[in-house]
């Protein structure tokens, strides 16, 4: 099949508002790392675009047309008001598609639930033309892109740009485009040692590494010659019920705990819930209901989904087991719901299901909706 590629780069001025993180202390004073606008434009005209930035809303969306998914950098402008069109002319080659999952170790780690994992899957789609050239790469990392804390006000595209400059340096004149996949409750946390560019880097060059080393290993399946169906809806959700007035209390005390055991990885999530919490406190009950876009493409055996909202690590592996075909869940793409928490998770006070708009059960909802959108198992 024909694909092609373009990129751009995303200018954010000095003085603009970062989003994120509810703590930062001020807007931008400069940047880091240049943003990025990447398109992929698949045969038979599905185009997705890939943009570093903490979220999209389904407005800015709608303007460009096709899949336009956010990396969810912590580190890009709050609101983008229009993004750059796709550009008319990109050029088409000829390629086949190989899918390949990897177990990244070492870099992101769920960091909420009773047994959080220390591992998560990274999925690895190569553009390889007919000489067996690799042409490009897509790959969809479930991991939150956040090493930079709260209190940095430099532009940058944190560990997505990291992965991609480290990547490109290892595929010669390759193509590289990095997608946030299942990372609502994944991010570096566990792992990074510190909170800076270099940590950035090390973690970037840990996902290129392996990304490069699944290369090597044979595809779980190939597309050479397939049409593009792609479908989508917007699902209405219920909204959660007002929580009990006395969760601030319960986890101050938890938080005191924690800190009297000194786990630091263990303090910052009882830190985050609390402060959940306490914005959950303080702001207005949303006045329409919540909705999220859900969205797929069929191209041969692979199935891609995008979800318009945060969802959980756990919901990727039980969508493919469903559809019993390779699958490859994004998240942040035509519009921003929120968490999407699994059922299960709301039986704890973590931060993303105190953070969350949606009742209980709406994840489940959605894996339903993408499971009929793509035929089953068809």
């Amino acid at each position: 099949m024909k694909v092609g590629h373009s990129s751009a780069v995303l200018p954010v001025p000095p003085g603009t508002r970062l989003g994120g993180y509810a703590a930062r202390p001020g807007p931008s004073t400069g940047v880091l790392d240049e943003l990025e606008v990447h398109t992929v434009v698949f045969g038979g005209g599905f185009v997705w675009t890939v943009v570093d930035a903490p979220f999209i809303h389904s407005g800015p969306a709608a303007q460009v047309g096709g899949w336009v998914s956010a990396t969810h950098t912590h580190a890009g402008p709050e609101e983008l008001d229009r993004l750059p069109s796709a550009p008319s002319d990109v050029p088409m080659r000829e390629v086949r598609i190989g899918v390949r999952r990897l177990r990244l170790a070492g870099v992101g780690g769920q960091r909420s639930g009773r047994h959080p994992r220390r591992t998560v899957p990274v999925d690895v789609l190569s553009f390889d033309a007919p000489d067996g050239r690799l042409v490009g790469l897509l790959v969809v990392a479930p991991i939150h892109p956040t090493v930079l804390p709260a209190d940095n006000l430099l532009v940058s595209a944190d560990l997505t740009g990291s992965v991609r400059r480290a990547l490109a340096a290892r595929v010669d004149r390759a193509w590289v485009v990095v997608a946030t996949g299942a990372a609502g409750d994944v991010s570096t946390r566990p792992h990074r040692r510190e909170q800076t560019p270099a940590e950035c880097d090390r973690l970037g060059s840990l996902v290129a590494d392996a990304v490069v080393r699944a290369l090597r290993r044979p595809a779980r399946t190939t597309v050479d010659a397939a049409d593009v169906d792609v479908r989508s809806t917007r699902l209405p959700l219920p909204a959660k019920p007002t929580g009990s007035p006395d969760v601030v209390q319960r986890l101050a005390a938890r938080l005191d705990l924690v800190r009297r055991r000194g786990d630091p990885v263990a303090i910052r999530t009882a830190f985050t819930a609390l402060q959940a919490a306490e914005l959950a406190r303080t702001e207005a009950p949303p006045v329409v209901e919540p909705v999220c876009t859900v969205s797929v493409a069929r191209i041969g055996e692979l199935r891609l989904v995008a979800i318009g909202a945060e969802p959980y690590l756990d919901l990727a592996e039980r969508l493919e087991r469903r559809l019993g075909r390779p699958t490859v869940l994004v998240g942040y793409t035509n519009g921003y719901l929120g968490y999407l928490p699994t059922r299960a998770a709301y039986q704890r006070l973590d931060y993303e299901v105190l953070r969350s708009p949606v009742a209980a059960g709406s994840a489940e909802r959605i894996l339903d909706i993408a499971t009929s959108l793509t035929g089953g198992n068809q």
